[in-house]
C-alpha cells in the first residue's frame, strides 16, 4: 500500500456512513474507538511515505498524491477520463 492509498483508507474509515458495526446504540463504544486508530494509523503512514518521497515524487506520484487529497481535483480528472 502505497502513501496515497493510506491516505484514501482512512478518509474511508473516517467517512463511512456507520462509525460501530456492531450496532452500538452510543457514540464512543471500543468499536468506534478501533476504527478512529486505524484511520490515525493509516494517515500517519500516509504521512510518513509523503515526507520520505517528497523530493523525488514523480509527477505521476503528484497526481496520485492530489487524488488522494483533493476530492474536487478527483472528481475533476475522473469526469476527463470519461470525456
Amino acid at each position: 500500500m502505497n502513501g496515497p492509498a493510506h491516505w484514501r483508507e482512512a478518509d474511508l474509515i473516517l467517512t463511512g456512513d456507520d462509525p460501530c458495526s456492531y450496532g452500538c446504540p452510543h457514540s464512543g463504544c471500543p468499536h468506534e474507538m478501533a476504527m478512529i486508530g486505524r484511520a490515525i494509523a493509516h494517515g500517519l503512514l500516509a504521512n510518513t511515505a509523503a515526507v520520505i518521497a517528497a523530493n523525488r515524487l514523480s509527477p505521476a506520484d503528484r497526481h496520485e498524491w492530489q487524488k488522494a487529497i483533493d476530492p474536487e481535483y478527483a472528481a475533476e480528472q475522473a469526469a476527463e477520463v470519461t470525456r
